[in-house]
């Protein structure tokens, strides 16, 4: 399981933040920041061999433009908590 504000190390050695997570069509989608940058970011599907970076331009779109209204409120607090 993945929870909103864990850190994971992802295949580049990097770790992330996990900032938002959204179910949607039974497929649990994450956003994750980049802990070191924060302008380094990730849009990925999570299953339980981690997580799969997307590569649809419209999907892709979609989920950042969910992902940008559910982080209105959270994102100050997760930068200055995890950043």
């Amino acid at each position: 399981m993945i929870e909103q504000g864990e850190i994971w190390t992802l295949d580049d050695n990097n770790p992330y933040i996990v900032a938002s997570i959204l179910d949607i069509d039974n497929k649990k989608y994450v956003y994750l920041i980049h802990k070191n940058d924060y302008q380094k970011y990730i849009i990925g599907e999570y299953t339980e061999e981690g997580i799969d970076e997307i590569e649809d331009p419209d999907l892709f779109e979609t989920l950042l433009v969910k992902f940008n209204e559910d982080l209105k409120e959270s994102l100050p607090t997760i930068l200055s908590e995890y950043l």
